[in-house]
């Protein structure tokens, strides 16, 4: 590698670092080019040789976010039975939100981030791809009959994303926040495993897929 690109490779990962470390003392709503460019030393200009607009460092660490979190939770699950897979997850998910409480509001779309949902989801595609692997070895290991892995996926997801909102509340906190995780992921689990006994009660899937 030269000289000159272990230098670019070297500002572009500060601007992403002094990005998320004004995020978590002011907000995101704080972060703009210029003030990257004071926090670092550098002018405007030379930010936008590496990023075209703030919008651009926010997607930039959106995708790195998701991509930690697919991380945690892959290692969570390493090694470890299917039928915990779901508990695993879920603990992995809470601790990377209690961690990285910046990007993780970044990724929920909390205001002052302005990023739009349907991004956020398409940055989150590596997280949902591995929540669907997740749930379908759970369902095998354990027998469970899914009305359809894409809603299950939906439900698991959106408990955890709540979950891990209100654990960000100072006088709720994560400890309480995975202790409520756990008790909903068993109660999910128990009911996909003990679905209704007429099945004309139990949802239908729409994705087509069991």
């Amino acid at each position: 590698m030269g000289k000159r690109e272990e230098v670019r490779q070297r500002t572009f990962a500060e601007i992403l670092e002094t990005a998320g470390r004004m995020a978590e003392a002011e907000g995101w709503q704080a972060v703009t080019i210029r003030r990257i460019a004071a926090e670092i030393g550098y002018s405007a200009p030379v930010i936008y040789q590496h990023f075209p607009s703030k919008d651009a460092v926010l997607h930039t660490l959106l995708e790195r976010g998701n991509g930690e979190l697919t991380q945690r939770m892959r290692a969570a699950v390493t090694g470890e039975p299917a039928s915990r897979g779901p508990h695993l997850a879920a603990a992995a998910y809470l601790e990377f939100a209690r961690s990285r409480p910046g990007l993780y509001q970044l990724m929920s779309g909390a205001p002052g981030t302005d990023v739009d949902a349907s991004t956020r989801r398409t940055a989150a595609a590596d997280v949902i791809a591995f929540t669907r692997q997740l749930i379908r070895a759970w369902a095998a290991e354990t027998a469970a009959d899914l009305p359809g892995v894409e809603d299950a996926c939906d439900l698991l997801w959106s408990t955890l994303h709540g979950l891990a909102s209100i654990g960000l509340i100072e006088d709720i906190g994560f400890d309480r926040a995975r202790r409520l995780a756990d008790q909903a992921v068993t109660a999910l689990l128990g009911y996909w495993l003990a679905p209704p006994a007429n099945p004309q009660d139990r949802p239908q899937s729409t994705e087509g897929e069991k």
